[in-house]
């Protein structure tokens, strides 16, 4: 039977109605995103950014629009844009290399929804994200050099070359000076201590940080299409080659002759920091640096200059080379906590170039066409997903349901995959993340204009376990002393507000839920509906009071707790089966701040079993899936792909479950089998 309160009496055959809200709405609350909002708020605002240069404990990336090349592609077929030389004015090369049309960095490139707005941004070794860097307008190329550290530097059409100090003082617009220039450049790289910039048949090189540049010919009367610097001070520079002759037969005067075929670049080398040039022994098909490796960028069939810079080497293997974690990483935003150790990532020295090969081991010549010997790595990815069989009876089976995912706001807080740990206090088979040295960076996502705003783990929070979002707020749980949760929350604006410990442990908080108007409830660990002795569900509950507010949080134990949802007015819809009813009776409560518990129903008859709760339009909703007959226990009935025929039943006053009426327009077949699914 149900405790009716106090007034007149009601039809128990009608829906239960909760009471209406003593509170107000949280000031804080954003409505949901529409429907083609959602679709652009969920894609990651960092995916169209590419790295743009590599220092050695810092990489820059950008998107196209944000006005800088990819770095370090000085392509197949003789493509130049060695080193984001990409939007170089003037610059040769293959579609989509430097200078052509919608590659990154050239004029009238479109990016991504919000690239614009996104910006530039670096990750540095031990800073982790730093952005949006305030980089000088227009710019063609981003190098990172210096003699004790990762200067940035930048340059403009008109050959300018500009300074930042490091990436810090890249976030101020006044945080770059202008140094030398090299009128007339293509091409650009840096690494190490030198500068390099090539225009017509010269390369300047700088060693003091574009103050003053020396310039020599490469190849007289061929002009330099790209230009590479390795941190150890070898420089390689492709020049244009003759056209290759065109094949098939000779024109004739009523055929025009077939085009010619465009040759790959000759190939020169400088140990003398670009004082003397010699062509290179070797000539390969397509050059690159990816940090300290000048080579041919095919991972099959490798060639790599070798450390001495003069000869090249094909026993380097590719797999040192891309095993390693890279910068851009960090640059994936989630609600995970994620931390990788301290000093494993690829920089422009690490992996180092390879060794020499033997004596008579060097390749030599033209690169001819790989020859991949590998007869293929089929087979079978993944395996077959296990049957999705029923373990629970009735009311158990909301145990295996999730609270209903808040939607997306405008306001999403996530983190960035900066985090470090240190690997000597990470035990045998433990999660990196768990033992952090250094949190991650967080960030404020603006979802509908799609700015990312960087901001620091809040102090006293120096491991950081889960992030949660809802209703435009952000709610990061750490793990504080003995283990329990102590709660940070930030909106849209202001900075992260302590909500205070909670004798919940911090790594069982598992889901967030909202409702409405701003109240919230985090659900710790849920016991497996087959568990003989159930233990009671623990629950924190906030009302909609401003953020940083005292006493918001409040803890609420449910013994033989299936379900909880939160309620207007910082209440808690609270769904219990007793444990000697095997799931076939339910009490459902509602638990508000000030309040002694208002039992809504007691001993509600389940006959079926019950997937889901939900609050709508006031009344208590439950998702009923028909139980299978009896000889279809025990196999594979519930399936993500076969039918459902679940419906949703309402709770009456009189304590019973009964099918809801579906609204007078929807179609007759609906209305009498119910949509599946719904």
């Amino acid at each position: 039977m149900r405790a009716e309160p106090a007034g007149p009496p009601v039809d128990p055959s009608t829906p239960l109605a909760l009471p209406a809200a003593a509170m107000p709405p949280a000031p804080w609350v954003e409505p949901p995103l529409g429907e083609q909002e959602r679709a652009r708020a969920e894609r990651n605002p960092f995916s169209e950014h590419r790295e743009i240069a590599l220092g050695a404990r810092v990489a820059v990336f950008a998107a196209p629009g944000d006005g800088a090349g990819a770095a370090g592609a000085a392509g197949a077929s003789g493509a130049a844009g060695a080193s984001g030389a990409a939007g170089a004015p003037g610059a040769v090369g293959a579609p989509g290399a430097v200078g052509a049309p919608g590659a990154v960095g050239a004029p009238g490139a479109v990016g991504a929804p919000g690239a614009a707005a996104v910006g530039a941004f670096a990750v540095h070794e031990d800073l982790g994200v730093v952005g949006p860097l305030k980089l000088p307008a227009g710019f063609t190329w981003v190098g990172l050099a210096g003699q004790r550290d990762d200067a940035v530097h930048v340059a403009t059409p008109d050959g300018a070359l500009h300074r930042a100090a490091d990436v810090r003082a890249a976030l101020r617009p006044d945080g770059f000076e202008r140094r030398g220039s090299v009128a007339g450049a293509t091409a650009w790289d840096a690494a190490g201590g030198l500068i390099a910039a090539a225009a017509g048949e010269r390369v300047s090189v700088s060693a003091d940080e574009g103050r003053t540049f020396t310039s020599a010919v490469v190849a007289p009367g061929k002009p330099v299409r790209a230009v590479l610097v390795r941190p150890d001070g070898a420089l390689v520079a492709l020049v244009a080659a003759a056209e290759a002759p065109a094949r098939g037969r000779p024109a004739s005067p009523a055929r025009a002759a077939p085009p010619a075929r465009p040759a790959a670049p000759d190939t020169f080398i400088s140990s003398d920091r670009g004082q003397t040039w010699a062509r290179s022994t070797f000539q390969p098909r397509a050059v690159e640096r990816a940090g300290s490796w000048i080579w041919n960028g095919d991972p099959v069939c490798p060639a790599v200059l070798s450390r001495d810079g003069r000869a090249w080497t094909r026993a380097a293997r590719a797999d040192l080379l891309h095993g390693l974690p890279t910068f851009g990483a960090a640059l994936h935003l989630s609600d995970a906590i994620r931390a990788r150790e301290a000093g494993a990532l690829r920089s422009a020295l690490v992996p180092p170039a390879p060794e020499p090969p033997p004596r008579g081991a060097a390749a030599v010549g033209r690169e001819p066409p790989c020859k991949d010997d590998d007869a293929g790595a089929g087979g079978v990815i993944g395996g077959l997903m296990g049957g999705y069989g029923v373990s629970c009876e009735g009311a158990l089976c909301l145990l295996a349901g999730l609270p209903p995912r808040p939607p997306p706001t405008r306001t999403w807080l996530a983190a960035f995959g900066d985090g470090l740990c240190d690997p000597a206090r990470v035990p045998p088979g433990a999660a990196c993340a768990a033992h952090l040295a250094r949190p991650p960076t967080f960030a404020v996502v603006d979802q509908r204009a799609g700015a990312v705003t960087p901001v620091a783990a809040p102090e006293g929070c120096a491991q950081p376990v889960a992030l949660r979002n809802a209703a435009g707020v952000g709610l990061l749980v750490c793990r504080g002393g003995g283990g329990v949760a102590a709660l940070f929350v930030r909106g849209a604006q202001g900075p992260w507000r302590a909500e205070g410990s909670h004798a919940i442990p911090a790594d069982a908080v598992e889901h967030l839920a909202a409702a409405p108007d701003g109240t919230l409830l985090l659900v710790g660990p849920t016991p497996p509906a087959s568990a003989p002795r159930r233990e009671p569900l623990p629950l924190l509950v906030r009302s909609p009071l401003p953020l940083g507010a005292p006493q918001a949080w409040r803890r609420v134990v449910v013994p033989d707790g299936v379900a909880a949802l939160p309620a207007p007015g910082g209440a808690a819809l609270l769904v219990s089966s007793p444990a000697d009813s095997a799931g076939g009776r339910l009490d459902v409560s509602l638990d508000r701040p000030g309040h002694p518990a208002l039992v809504l129903a007691r001993a509600v008859e389940v006959s079926q079993n019950l997937t889901k709760v939900e609050v709508q339009g006031g009344r208590v909703r439950f998702r009923v899936l028909p139980k299978p007959a009896p000889e279809l226990l025990g196999k594979r009935w519930l399936s993500l792909s076969g039918p459902r025929d679940e419906r949703w039943h309402v709770l009456t006053h009189g304590g019973a479950l009964v099918p809801e009426a579906p609204p007078p327009e929807t179609p007759a077949d609906e209305r009498r089998f119910g949509p599946a699914g719904r």
